[in-house]
């Protein structure tokens, strides 16, 4: 049987509309990738993070597809969402199903201060601003 491969995930988002995204992989509890970066986002902050799952579950498929996935997010809404309250919010949670529908492949909470993917987001918002980039309207 495959070693899990674990992704955490998780997003900042300001006021502004600027964003930043942090992932962190382990498999058998040792990092194997860690990214972050920054991007404008115009929706909300749980509909961010439903995205975020659903691109960390296409990367695990891309990068590492013998491998059974578990994405673990702080954000609750993401994971627990039985009618998703928005439209928007509706469309990210239902690619986030889809994509776990294909294969081993599930998505489950974690503690934000358990979440090493959250300084890696917030550096990723932060870096998105020192570089002055537009902003969104």
């Amino acid at each position: 049987m495959r070693d899990y491969l674990v992704i955490y995930v998780d997003a900042a988002l300001d006021r502004k509309g600027r964003a930043g995204c942090g992932l962190a992989v382990f498999i058998r509890g040792r990092a194997v990738y860690t990214e972050s970066f920054g991007f404008t986002h115009q929706g909300g902050s749980a509909q961010l993070e439903a995205y975020i799952c659903a691109g960390a579950l296409e990367l695990a498929a891309a990068r590492w597809p013998e491998h059974r996935v578990v994405v673990r997010t702080d954000c609750a809404p993401v994971v627990r969402s039985r009618l998703p309250s928005s439209d928007s919010f509706r469309i990210a949670v239902h690619e986030v199903r889809e994509r776990c529908r294909r294969g081993w492949r599930v998505v489950r909470y974690v503690n934000r201060k358990a979440n090493p993917a959250h300084e890696l987001a917030r550096e990723g918002l932060k870096s998105w601003i020192r570089q002055g980039l537009p902003q969104a309207a």
